[in-house]
C-alpha cells in the first residue's frame, strides 16, 4: 500500500508538470484555454503560484512514487488561500503564450466567485489535487485525498474543496464530502464546493 510525503523544493517543476496535466481536461480550463499550448503554458503558471503559496501556509505532498505520479497541495485552518490579487502579483513573470480573452476576463470573475465561496469558519483547504493520467486508476488521488483528510481530523475542523470537473464529483462524495454549492458565473462551466460535515472520521 502506497502513502505520501512531504514533497521537496527541488520537486516543485516535477509537481508542477503532474498538476497541470492532470488539468488538462478539466472542463473549466478548457472553456478559458481552448489553445493547446496557451492552455498547457498557463495551467503550468497557476499551479506554480498555488504551489509556493500552500508551501507556506499548508502542506504540499506526493504518493511514494514521487510528484510525477501525483501530488496535493493543502493550506491549514486559517490560512488564505490563494486569492484574485496573489495571481495578478504572479503576472509580473507571466507565461510567454498569450492568455485567451475569456481568461483575462471570465477567469478573473469565476476566480472572484470562489473566493466568496470559500468558508468563513476554518478548514483544511485542498487547494490542487492531481494525478497524472498515465496513472489513474491506481488509487492514488485516494491515497492524497486520505492525507488531507488526516490532516484536518487532526486539527479538528472539516475538509473543503471545490471542482469544475464533474466527474471527480462522485470520488469526493466517496470520501464523505458533501456538496454546498454550485457556482456559475456568465456562460462558464460551473465550480461546485463540497465540504465534510464537520471533522471527518
Amino acid at each position: 500500500m502506497t502513502h505520501t510525503r512531504a514533497l521537496r523544493a527541488d520537486e516543485r517543476d516535477a509537481a508542477v508538470r503532474t498538476l497541470a496535466a492532470s488539468f488538462d481536461d478539466d472542463p473549466l480550463f478548457r472553456w478559458l484555454l481552448p489553445g493547446d499550448r496557451a492552455r498547457a503554458a498557463w495551467l503550468a503558471w497557476f499551479h506554480r503560484v498555488s504551489f509556493d503559496h500552500c508551501r507556506a501556509s499548508g502542506a504540499v505532498l506526493t504518493v511514494a512514487d514521487g510528484p510525477s505520479h501525483g501530488a496535493i497541495l493543502t493550506l491549514d485552518p486559517g490560512a488564505p488561500g490563494t486569492s484574485l490579487r496573489d495571481f495578478l502579483l504572479a503576472l509580473t513573470s507571466p507565461p510567454r503564450a498569450l492568455p485567451s480573452w475569456r481568461m483575462a476576463t471570465a477567469g478573473m470573475r469565476v476566480q472572484h466567485a470562489v473566493d466568496q465561496a470559500h468558508p468563513r469558519e476554518p478548514v483544511v483547504y485542498v487547494h490542487v489535487l492531481g494525478v497524472h493520467p498515465s496513472q489513474k486508476g491506481r488509487g492514488l488521488g485516494g491515497v492524497l485525498l486520505t492525507a488531507a483528510l488526516d490532516r484536518a481530523r487532526d486539527r479538528g475542523v472539516p475538509l473543503f474543496l471545490e471542482t469544475s470537473n464533474p466527474v471527480n464529483l462522485g470520488f469526493y462524495r466517496r470520501f464523505g464530502l458533501q456538496g454546498l454549492r454550485e457556482l456559475r458565473v456568465g456562460d462558464a462551466p460551473p465550480v461546485w464546493t463540497l465540504q465534510t460535515d464537520g471533522p471527518p472520521r
